[in-house]
């Protein structure tokens, strides 16, 4: 089995640890740490530029990086504390096997694997499976806060271990300022001689991290932008200011008419069939790839430290349930229940599954006073980290400073009530920039302009994904008449194709569908109903 692992996984592996309860191989060096009797690996660290760590609890934490550590106790093999880090499992007989990509795990033996129907539901409804869940019901991956532990012997050889983080803990009595905020996130920016680039979008995340980055004396920073195929590309405008106001050089990428058609499936294949997001970003990654400079990404900062206008329904909710409920349906308004999207009884329970599993994740934050920022980021954040995990990384140096444990702990410490209408981050990019504060944003209110033609909807990507489920008859049997009118039927595909639910149904179909494709003859099929 262990060959198999390694034929299906990517070339260059070295060996780098091997013990009689453990075997790590690696196509990089992992980060290597020693404390007392324990010693451990970790890899993909999320925050950098920390001590290092002193347990696994620790490197899971403080670094938010997946790892195996060697004790007296035996071997740990954990992940990170918000779930980001891609640690799959497979237990097989009285062995643990784990990888950071699935397929290598499907190719460990010839036996069936069946779909894990709540993954798939929540890759429409939430854009990303939850927790636990991949898209194969035998093969799991690693929840927030997490590890496996085997012992030397006797019954519980093999165990999970859990624990909670500290962020969890943060009370709202003593909130940092927004100036305070601001100075803790310009700490977190490594200092490094040479040239740094920075992501800049149109929203408020990237332009304070390039103001912070701007202002540090002998700054070389370079902005770089792309579409994100939205039809407005409001993105490129506002970074094109933000750029020529904060004086750097500003490069666009600008993908060709046809690029979603010619790369979604790789998008699909790297992000491992585990998110709808993304599908616009791969030739602004190859730009990525060939910088040689790290790049700063403003991953979490959104859902950190800004609300999505359901808090007060959800702290005035009158049972945690119904709290859950409500952040549930505040984060799936795109998904489409309509009887003719679907066959009978389908939409309902792809619904019924993604709420059961919201409520087994999220009901560890029951009664927190900021609920609704940690659903978030112990939900669709999975998903949303898959773009700097697998499309900008592993090749690109990405640096997250929203992602730092302390800037975690300080965002869920700001009450609720001071985010009312983003007067909270308002009041940091005032601190952090004045001059950028007031320029146009994605995020300002109003109206918009009507949008444009995209990319993801030219009539070629719509044939292709009518394409790759008009093949599938077991995909097909989902859909309803609606939709499988569009099969066949361009103008029609066309106009459906101007509302999202339905277009999130059609890409989530032909996913499905690429994936039975890939894994058909090992995948026992099951109906989801």
């Amino acid at each position: 089995m262990v060959d198999r692992l390694l034929s299906a996984s990517p070339r260059g592996l070295d060996e780098v640890h091997r013990s009689p309860l453990a075997a790590l191989w690696s196509t990089g060096e992992p980060e290597n740490w020693t404390a007392g009797p324990r010693s451990g690996y970790l890899w993909w660290p999320v925050a950098g530029g920390l001590p290092q760590p002193h347990s696994w609890q620790d490197a899971a934490e403080r670094r938010l990086a997946a790892g195996l550590v060697i004790d007296r106790q035996g071997a740990v093999l954990h992940t990170d504390a918000l779930g980001l880090n891609d640690m799959n499992v497979r237990l097989l007989g009285d062995a643990l096997y784990f990888s950071a990509r699935l397929d290598p795990l499907v190719r460990l033996d010839d036996a069936p694997l069946h779909i894990d129907w709540s993954a798939w539901a929540n890759l429409l409804v939430m854009t990303t499976p939850l927790a636990d869940e991949t898209p194969f019901r035998e093969i799991r991956h690693l929840a927030p806060a997490t590890a496996w532990r085997a012992a030397p012997g006797g019954p519980d050889r093999l165990r999970v271990e859990r624990f909670e983080p500290a962020w969890l803990a943060a009370e709202p009595d003593k909130p940092p300022s927004p100036e305070d905020m601001v100075d803790l996130i310009a700490q977190r920016i490594p200092h490094r001689a040479g040239p740094v680039a920075i992501g800049l979008s149109g929203g408020w995340d990237s332009r304070l991290l390039a103001a912070l980055a701007v202002r540090r004396p002998g700054s070389q920073v370079e902005a770089w932008t792309t579409s994100t195929d939205d039809g407005l590309d409001l993105d490129i405008s506002c970074a094109r200011t933000v750029a020529a106001a904060l004086g750097v050089p500003h490069h666009v990428v600008v993908p060709g008419p046809e690029s979603w058609l010619e790369e979604h499936r790789q998008v699909w294949r790297r992000t491992q069939y585990q998110t709808l997001h993304h599908g616009w970003a791969m030739p602004y990654a190859r730009a990525a790839h060939r910088l040689r400079a790290p790049l700063i990404d403003g991953c979490l900062g959104d859902g950190l430290l800004r609300t999505r206008g359901d808090h007060r329904d959800v702290m005035g909710a009158a049972s945690p349930e119904q709290a859950r409920t409500i952040t549930w349906r505040t984060l799936s308004t795109h998904f489409p229940r309509q009887p003719e999207v679907w066959a009978p009884g389908v939409g309902d329970a792809l619904a019924d599954l993604s709420l059961a599993a919201f409520h087994r994740v999220t009901r560890p934050v029951d009664g927190h006073h900021a609920m609704p920022i940690l659903a978030r980021l112990l939900t669709r954040y999975r998903g949303i980290y898959s773009s700097p995990n697998w499309l900008l990384g592993p090749e690109a140096e990405l640096w997250l400073p929203f992602a730092d444990p302390d800037v975690v702990t300080a965002a869920l410490s700001v009450p609720l009530a001071a985010r009312e209408d983003h007067a909270y981050y308002l009041a940091m990019l005032g601190s952090g920039s004045p001059e950028l504060a007031s320029l146009p944003s994605t995020n300002d209110a109003g109206d918009q302009p009507a949008p444009g033609p995209r990319r993801a909807t030219t009539p070629a990507a719509l044939a292709a994904l009518a394409e790759s489920i008009s093949g599938r008859d077991e995909v097909r049997a989902l859909l309803g008449p609606r939709l499988l009118a569009t099969l066949t039927d361009p103008g029609l595909r066309a106009r459906q194709a101007q509302w999202s639910g339905p277009l999130y149904v059609l890409r989530w179909a032909s996913m499905l569908a690429r994936w039975c494709e890939e894994y058909g003859s090992r995948v026992a099929w099951e109906p989801v109903i």
